[in-house]
């Protein structure tokens, strides 16, 4: 939660996903609807998913004291452990949601 509250406090919202039928409802939208759309790497290949777990991602956090030094050590453990094992494995969630705005 470190890195969703710290992109929260730079204007983000790392979980908008959740949000989107309500704000197209408030919107004055109308046909809303929402989707996932999801991706395996056993289906589509681990390398497209490497980046996801790339501890240089994590720099910035660190370096501007979002997480600490035990916490940023511990992500560089688990990125290597999934970068050398031929075991990793990971799943992402795309949340794609529509709606009509009336004429």
């Amino acid at each position: 939660m470190k890195i969703s509250d710290y992109v929260a406090q730079q204007g983000g919202n790392r979980l908008i996903g959740r949000s989107l039928p309500r704000l197209f409802l408030k919107s004055g939208y109308i046909d809303i609807d929402i989707d996932s759309i999801i991706q395996h790497s056993d289906v589509h290949g681990i390398d497209g998913f490497k980046r996801q777990f790339d501890i240089n991602r994590f720099v910035p956090f660190y370096k501007n004291g979002v997480i600490t030094s035990d916490e940023f050590e511990q992500m560089k453990q688990a990125s290597v452990a999934f970068n050398n094992s031929s075991e990793a494995y990971a799943m992402m969630n795309f949340i794609i949601a529509c709606g009509k705005k009336p004429l």
